[in-house]
Order: C-alpha cells, then sequence, then structure tokens
C-alpha cells in the first residue's frame, strides 16, 4: 500500500505539473530516500551534512576555456581546462594569478579533461609524479581512455609529455558478472593504497535518461595501476578486475572527484542554473559499500562544480561559471571535511 501511495504522489505531481505548463522536479534528499527504500535498495542514507564550513578560497584569473579537472601538488594547483589547457596557481598565495601554464600531451578539442588526478610516485625526469588525465566527454572517441603525462619545467617553461594511454574494455563486465557502466569512466588513484579506481554509472546520471532514482547505480571498480613497462598502449578488462562496489543512485549529473584510503569524494550538479542538479558531493566508502556522507550544497557552492582535491584535512572544490551570466572569475570553494569522520 505504501509503495502505491508513494507512486502515485509522484505521478499526481508530474500530472499537476502538466497542468500548469511546466514539469515539476519532484525529487528532494528525503523523497529519493524514501524511493529506494520502497524499492529495496537502501535501508537508510546517512544524514545531510549540517553547518558546513563553506568559502571562496581562490578567485582565478586567466581563464580561455571552461574550468574542468584540478590537481594539487605541493603550493601548486594545475586547473585544466575544456580542451586540454592547463593554468597553474598558488596553493599558498591565493591571489588567483596565473603563475604558468601548458598545454596536455593529450590536447584535443574532444577532450574533456573531467579529472586531473596525480599518481602514487613522482615520473623518472620529473619533480611531479605522474598525472591521470579522465577525458569523460560522452561519444568522444576517446572516451574510455585514461591519459598518463609526464609534466616538466625546464628554464621556466612548462610542458606535458604522453607516456601511456590505459583504455577500459567493458565489453564483458556484464557476462562475467560485473555491473556495467555507460560510460564516460572517471579515472581515480588511491594514492594511499596503490590502486586505480574507475568511477561511473550504470546509465547516464542525466534526468532524461535516469527519472527514476531506483532505475540507476552509481558503479566504483578497482584495478591495479599499470606500471610504465606494461607499454605505451595498456586495456584493462574484466579479467583485470580486483574489485567493484556498488551504490545507490541519491544524486544526479555526475562531475569528478579525489580518492583517499578507500573513500571517494564525488562531485555532482550544475549550481543555480537548474533546480534539478544542484551542487551536491557524495562520499563514498568503497570499504563498507555504503554512502558515507551527502553535502547538499545549492546555497554554498552556486557555480558547477567540477572537480574536488582533498589537502591539509579541507575539500578543495573547482567550479566553473558561465560568463554570460555572471562577471565572477571561477571559484575554488575550501569545504570542511564530514564531522565525526
Amino acid at each position: 500500500m505504501r509503495t502505491f501511495t508513494f507512486i502515485s504522489a509522484v505521478a499526481a505531481m508530474f500530472v499537476s505539473a502538466a497542468v500548469a505548463g511546466a514539469q515539476e522536479w519532484p525529487w528532494t534528499p528525503e523523497s529519493i530516500e524514501a524511493r529506494l527504500k520502497e524499492a529495496g535498495i537502501a535501508e537508510s542514507l546517512p544524514a545531510v551534512e549540517k553547518d558546513v564550513d563553506c568559502s571562496v578560497y581562490i578567485r582565478k584569473e586567466g581563464r580561455k576555456r571552461p574550468q574542468q579537472g584540478m590537481v594539487i601538488y605541493g603550493d601548486f594547483i594545475f586547473s585544466g581546462e575544456d580542451g586540454g589547457h592547463v593554468n597553474i596557481y598558488s596553493f599558498s598565495k591565493a591571489d588567483g594569478k596565473v603563475t604558468g601554464e601548458f598545454e596536455l600531451a593529450s590536447s584535443r578539442p574532444d577532450n574533456h579533461v573531467n579529472n586531473l588526478e596525480f599518481g602514487p610516485s613522482k615520473a623518472r625526469g620529473s619533480k611531479f609524479p605522474l598525472l591521470y588525465v579522465s577525458n569523460g566527454k560522452v561519444g568522444s572517441e576517446i572516451e574510455w581512455t585514461c591519459s598518463v603525462e609526464r609534466i616538466r619545467k625546464r628554464k621556466g617553461v612548462w610542458s606535458s609529455e604522453l607516456v601511456q594511454n590505459i583504455t577500459l574494455d567493458a565489453s564483458e563486465w556484464e557476462s562475467k558478472g560485473y555491473t556495467p557502466i555507460f560510460g564516460a569512466p572517471s579515472w581515480l588513484i588511491d594514492k594511499e593504497r596503490g590502486f586505480l579506481w574507475v568511477f561511473s554509472a550504470l546509465k547516464r546520471t542525466v534526468s532524461k535518461v535516469t527519472s527514476d532514482p531506483a532505475d540507476n547505480r552509481y558503479v566504483a571498480t578497482r584495478f591495479r595501476i599499470p606500471s610504465l613497462k606494461e607499454g605505451r598502449e595498456v586495456t584493462l578488462g574484466a579479467g583485470d578486475i580486483l574489485e567493484q562496489k556498488v551504490f545507490p543512485f541519491d544524486v544526479w549529473f555526475t562531475q569528478a572527484g579525489c580518492m583517499k584510503d578507500g573513500k571517494i569524494y564525488y562531485g555532482f550538479g550544475i549550481g543555480n542554473y537548474d533546480p534539478k542538479r544542484p551542487s551536491c558531493i557524495r562520499v563514498y566508502d568503497t570499504d563498507r559499500g555504503v554512502i558515507e556522507a551527502r553535502y547538499e550544497l545549492k546555497d554554498d557552492i552556486i557555480y558547477e562544480i567540477e572537480d574536488i582535491e582533498l589537502k591539509d584535512g579541507w575539500l578543495w572544490v573547482n567550479c566553473n561559471n558561465n560568463p554570460k551570466r555572471t562577471k565572477e572569475k571561477p571559484f575554488i570553494y575550501r569545504l570542511s571535511l564530514p564531522k565525526g569522520r
């Protein structure tokens, strides 16, 4: 009876909206939790984080293209842009001034640079670890490929060299008993444990494809980090999977994130541009296979979350904004970690 009542209520909301001439979005954190419980997917979800400490840390200058992946190493902030351009900023000065820039070796129009991750050790001939670049562009011929690059700085000039491509082959996942993913894998490095994880979803995470949260899942799949000795081109298939964890779907529109010691910190939404897709962050515990923390940040992060980095006990959230809608420079926010964790 409860299932009928809940579904009928949701249906009524759609009918009412249609009559009014505009479709109303029916989902809230509370109704999503109720729907997942009704469907037998999750008994409960963690309470939404309250009284979070969130503030603008940097207003970035030098934007050439839409902001995307970001990674921090020491005092260097590497801020990627759609297509493959990277601006460098000082973390300690936090003045937003560009201190260096370069094009990724994998730079091309359809490289979305959705996520940037450093590996666990320095690259030979470089002061920096190997850089792992997720594309994240659905439909691109390199959608399933992670570009591994070596960053160099010589006589004040920055550059990047492609040293390996890692391509994901998910064609046999389902037949081998694993949950398949739709595409757009985000490649995450767990430096503390020395593993490469791929984060994606069963279906696309846009409302046109996933209208009911019970119809989708988020999927995290663990692999080894391929050695450069394995060659310039490496394919990871079903036989390379070390572990897979499947999580409830309770938020729309994947962006990117980072990983630390078995936990995934991941951003979602496009800010206040669309009430269906507000800014959200989830923390996934891959040891226990549960959502550990939920952030609902529509009033705190009004711009589109693009990537997340964890440093010095804080989350650093890289955002993009639309220059046609605001004169603000792109922000990096500082956000408190989940309480009591």
